[in-house]
């Protein structure tokens, strides 16, 4: 079968773009050398025009290219990063988009159903005008006669000179900067994708049951793939990071100042990216609050047969058979473990690891603020002071 029919990025404008060109046929490692393809695009003009012009290296207390660290961390780091991950991302997305199809979560007479469903989506990321609105947004600024770049009050900025665009700043808001940006929406695309899937899945008619032991009623796997989105977390903590350098290094910033935008950004990425996964609470709770009802009364109706059946054994031991030799109490104990897997189900597909998994995406990329705002010796004597 063919694996596109599971895929949610190759379709789409881009992807037969890139088809038409022949960059699909039998190449080995494509996401690194397109990445490596368009830093070049985008970086080296930058450093030829700004050596020119004598804006690459750092002169303070002007903003050279290579002392902007939220354009070096966007285009040498997010960007490709964000091209490199795509297929391995999508390639884990397939197998949730397989698994759903696979695993019997659909009664066979609604299977058309879901089918159907799927084939909905399949059209959708084949469609030509999603993407191409993400290329018209990508390169809108262009048609703006004003500039877009944002600068850093009371700095010189390798950007602009006399308050216009140098050649450099025309390559990068021209060029860069809207590269950056439709590599970006063409993942939110996808996300959006993904949202619609889960959206829609419930009136695919789901069949779950409470007391699986993934504790998820079955659909734990879309835990597992919504963490393969934690990638955009990533990503824009990597921009995050290089603006408050540039604000700690030109501006005299404090990491205490920025303390709730980092915090607002941690909080809000991660609810963010696990957000779509509380479109199947309803179902998820409907499912597990029926189950109960179910599962309680036939608790009932079991403990009451094991007590009428063994009451009169703890009454008169001498004269009845002994428990041991029967399974009665092995049963009794084997519906206590089920009945617990149901009551710790979670009305979420989402566990612990997932959640933390994308918050550490989030997170990660905040760790060289501590760095950049201190230096070694002051974190080590700090960390001294707190264990010693």
């Amino acid at each position: 079968m063919n694996r596109d029919m599971y895929s949610l990025m190759r379709g789409g404008l881009v992807h037969r773009a890139m088809h038409a060109a022949g960059m699909l046929s039998g190449r080995v490692h494509l996401a690194a050398w397109l990445a490596a393809a368009i830093v070049a695009v985008c970086v080296i003009p930058l450093l030829v025009l700004t050596a020119r012009a004598g804006t690459l290296w750092q002169q303070p207390p002007m903003m050279t290219l290579l002392g902007d660290y939220a354009t070096l961390s966007r285009l040498l780091l997010a960007l490709p990063l964000l091209v490199i991950a795509a297929p391995r991302s999508d390639a884990l997305l397939r197998n949730a988009f397989r698994q759903l199809t696979h695993a019997g979560l659909v009664h066979p007479r609604r299977q058309a159903r879901l089918d159907a469903l799927l084939q909905r989506v399949r059209g959708w990321r084949d469609s030509w005008l999603p993407e191409a609105v993400c290329v018209l947004i990508a390169f809108a600024p262009l048609l703006m006669t004003s500039t877009a770049v944002s600068l850093l009050p009371g700095v010189v900025d390798w950007r602009l000179h006399d308050g216009a665009l140098t050649p450099a700043g025309r390559w990068y808001e021209w060029v860069a900067v809207p590269l950056f940006r439709l590599v970006g929406l063409l993942w939110l695309w996808r996300f959006v994708l993904w949202t619609c899937l889960l959206y829609r899945l419930p009136r695919a008619g789901l069949s779950l049951y409470a007391e699986h032991p993934d504790g998820a009623g079955g659909l734990a796997f879309i835990g597992l793939a919504q963490e393969r989105f934690a990638v955009l977390a990533l990503t824009g903590g990597i921009l995050l990071s290089g603006f408050c350098i540039n604000h700690i290094e030109y501006l005299g910033e404090s990491l205490y100042d920025m303390r709730h935008l980092l915090a607002g950004y941690v909080i809000g990425a991660t609810l963010f990216l696990i957000a779509p996964l509380l479109l199947l609470m309803p179902t998820m709770m409907r499912t597990k609050r029926h189950a109960l009802y179910r599962f309680d009364a036939l608790g009932n109706h079991a403990t009451a047969l094991f007590d009428q059946r063994w009451q009169p054994v703890a009454e008169k031991p001498g004269e009845a058979e002994s428990l041991l030799d029967h399974g009665d109490a092995s049963a009794l104990a084997d519906f206590g473990g089920v009945y617990q897997n149901l009551v710790s189900m979670s009305v979420v597909p989402l566990n612990r690891w997932n959640l933390l998994w994308i918050a550490l995406h989030a997170v990660v990329p905040l760790f060289p603020l501590v760095l950049f705002a201190m230096s070694v010796d002051d974190l080590v004597k700090k960390l001294l002071g707190v264990l010693v």
